[in-house]
């Protein structure tokens, strides 16, 4: 496997493992999962089939995912973290800074 390809799937092992601490943590110490959970659950999973058959779909998709997660409609973690920063009366739209920094890093 390249580098580059190598380079392309760390966003998506940082959502694998961060993911599989959640639900660990969820089934093991009877956390309620709030659907942003269960949406964030199924993203990954479809994302890890989409890997095995395309690579190029993957990507994509593990980038659809880290979106999704930005603008708050997927949660890999279980405390739900949002910020929301404004300038005078103007306010931006609420987003997970764990995501951005994900996402960022994609």
């Amino acid at each position: 496997m390249s580098y580059k390809k190598l380079l392309n799937l760390v966003p998506f092992f940082m959502l694998l493992v961060f993911t599989t601490v959640a639900w660990i943590d969820i089934l093991a110490v009877t956390h309620a999962a709030k659907i942003r959970h269960f949406i964030g659950g199924g993203l990954v999973l479809i994302n890890m089939m989409l890997y095995f058959f395309s690579f190029r779909m993957g990507v994509l998709w593990t980038g659809i995912t880290l979106l999704l997660a930005v603008i708050n409609l997927a949660a890999f973690t279980i405390n739900i973290t949002t910020w929301q920063f404004s300038i005078g009366s103007l306010k931006f739209p609420v987003f997970q800074p764990l995501a951005l920094v994900l996402f960022t890093v994609f």
